[in-house]
């Protein structure tokens, strides 16, 4: 019989049907131990941000000067997210769109008069009813600069009267 380092083959067979039967033997009495254990869990939460302001006030319009021109003002609001893990952060305005000369714009209760938001800095619009986002890094209790403008349908003779119109700012992580 052919041996493998002094040992004999069947030697071997032995040792690994002992080392099997010896794992295979339960104990008498089953014991417990405690153990410690450390998990790090990652909860995938939206940014603990407080968002005051964004009120805007049009005051006196004369009717006949909305063209998506007139009537700009600035979308006041504060942003204060200083329990966040990123900088990075996105932002979207939810409500209820009305879609006036190809644009989703915010629907006021005037009917054909909607307010378009947009980026301050490059007028980029910021669509209404949309699943888009407007990405942005968070810095000193600031996001994005918005504005609001007046906007009239084509062919829309507006009616003097009060409007008004609301929407929820959304702040997530990117």
């Amino acid at each position: 019989m052919s041996s493998v380092s002094g040992w004999s083959i069947r030697r071997l067979w032995c040792l690994a049907a002992l080392a099997l039967g010896i794992g295979a033997v339960a104990p008498l009495h089953a014991t417990s131990k405690t153990v410690n254990m450390k998990l790090i869990v990652l909860v995938n939460a939206a940014p603990p941000c407080t968002i005051t302001g964004g009120t805007v006030a049009f005051g006196d319009v004369l009717t006949t000067l909305v063209d998506g021109v007139n009537y700009v003002q600035p979308v006041s609001y504060t942003l204060n997210c200083s329990g966040r893990v990123s900088d990075y952060l996105k932002l979207q305005i939810q409500g209820t769109s009305l879609t006036v000369n190809g644009e989703s714009v915010l629907k006021t209760s005037a009917t054909g008069l909607g307010i378009r938001i947009r980026q301050a800095g490059n007028k980029t619009l910021v669509p209404i009813g949309s699943t888009q986002w407007q990405n942005f890094t968070y810095t000193s209790a600031s996001g994005i600069a918005l504005e609001a403008v007046l906007v009239k349908a084509s062919g829309t003779t507006l009616k003097a009267q009060d409007f008004s119109a609301s929407a929820t700012l959304v702040v997530d992580y990117q």
